[in-house]
C-alpha cells in the first residue's frame, strides 16, 4: 500500500531503512567500518577485527578507494544516529489537528506538508510513492 501522506512516506521510508541498518549490525555486531587498500584488494574492516577482501576488479570504479571509504562512512551505527534525528524532526513537525504544522505553524495539508519536512524527503524523491508536490 503507497503512503497518501508524507508524514507516513517518511515513517516508511525512516523503517526500512532502519530494518536494513539493524539486519547489518546483526550481521556484524560491534563493528565500526574503516577501509585499507592495497593495489590489488580494497579491504573493508571493523573494529572487532572481522574484514571483508574485495578484488579491485569486481568495483569497476576509477578509484575504488573512494567509493569504500563513502561505504565505511556510512556505516550502519551512523545511519541509525541520523534516523533518530529525522524520526524526531518528524515527531517535532507533524502536522496538529488545526492543519498546520506543531513547530513552524507552516499550514499543511497531506498533499503539502511544512517545509522541513518536504526537505526530509529529498533523498527519497525517486522512491515509489514520492509525491512531485512535496518538493520544497
Amino acid at each position: 500500500m503507497t503512503p497518501v501522506n508524507l508524514e507516513e512516506f517518511l515513517r516508511a521510508r525512516f523503517e526500512e531503512e532502519g530494518r536494513v541498518a539493524r539486519d547489518a549490525i546483526a550481521g556484524a555486531p560491534g563493528a565500526v567500518w574503516g577501509v585499507m587498500a592495497d593495489d590489488i584488494e580494497q579491504v573493508l574492516t571493523s573494529q572487532d577485527h572481522g574484514t571483508t577482501h574485495t578484488p579491485m576488479v569486481q568495483f569497476g570504479a576509477d578509484d575504488p578507494v573512494r567509493l569504500l571509504t563513502h561505504v565505511a562512512r556510512h556505516d550502519p551505527a551512523r545511519v541509525l544516529r541520523e534516523l533518530d534525528a529525522k524520526q524526531a524532526l518528524l515527531e517535532e513537525h507533524r502536522t496538529r489537528d488545526d492543519g498546520r504544522c506543531r513547530t513552524c505553524r507552516e499550514e499543511a495539508s497531506p498533499r503539502s506538508p511544512c517545509t522541513t519536512l518536504r526537505l526530509l524527503a529529498v533523498p527519497f524523491a525517486g522512491d515509489c510513492g514520492y509525491d512531485d508536490s512535496w518538493r520544497p
